[in-house]
């Protein structure tokens, strides 16, 4: 090889060590940014019923809310051995106790059953269903003296419940209201963590014929949220 030659290929192996060695020394403009830890979550509906003088009972019963139902709170009312005229009531306070409001707010019967008084020995045949008045008073507060509507029964003074209806009968509040779907309207809704009062009325009006003795009427009254 002539001294020319290996002067090139010299030189030419040196520009490659330069090259390769500057490849490894500097490195391209870059940037980065992250948005970590993306989640979606979701709140909860609970209702809270509490007989005033009782146990609170949530609708979850203590368990998951994937069965948000109980039909084993307190009985508000138990009335035996009355006579026409007699009347009886029950406070009760029902509470959102979820993170979602609820824009529906109802309460309903499926229905209401005549039966036999048990602890009585004779009995008419009459319908104490069809006979026997209710009514459902809201308040405003939890002492249920300021008073806020007449949601159902008589009223002779402003938004205050009576008597004074004998059409308000327990078979015509469950024959009316009779489901989640068609049940009463309770205001505009339930805000989350807030609570509502009402108390639960019922009498048998005067006068009433041998065909209610020794009779007895039963009704489920159901309360219900929905977002």
């Amino acid at each position: 090889m002539t001294r020319k030659r290996k002067w090139v290929l010299t030189i030419a192996i040196a520009i490659a060590g330069l090259a390769a060695l500057g490849s490894g020394s500097y490195a391209s403009y870059s940037a980065q940014t992250t948005n970590p830890n993306n989640k979606f979550s979701t709140g909860a509906l609970v209702l809270t019923n509490t007989k005033q003088g009782g146990s609170a009972c949530l609708s979850t019963a203590g368990g998951a809310t994937d069965t948000n139902v109980n039909n084993s709170c307190d009985q508000l009312l138990n009335l035996t051995v009355k006579k026409p005229g007699d009347s009886a009531t029950a406070n009760l306070t029902v509470q959102n106790s979820g993170s979602l409001a609820a824009t529906i707010f109802k309460i309903f019967s499926s229905a209401c059953a005549d039966s036999n008084a048990a602890a009585e020995t004779y009995h008419g045949t009459g319908s104490l269903c069809s006979k026997v008045q209710l009514y459902i008073q809201q308040w405003s507060n939890s002492g249920f003296s300021t008073v806020s509507a007449c949601l159902y029964g008589g009223a002779t003074v402003t938004n205050t419940c009576d008597f004074s209806d004998t059409t308000k009968t327990l078979t015509t509040f469950s024959s009316t209201y009779t489901s989640s779907a068609n049940g009463l309207s309770i205001g505009s809704g339930l805000t989350a963590g807030t609570s509502n009062y009402f108390t639960i009325g019922m009498m048998l009006p005067s006068p009433a014929d041998n065909t209610m003795r020794g009779r007895a009427a039963s009704v489920d009254l159901s309360w219900l949220i929905q977002q």
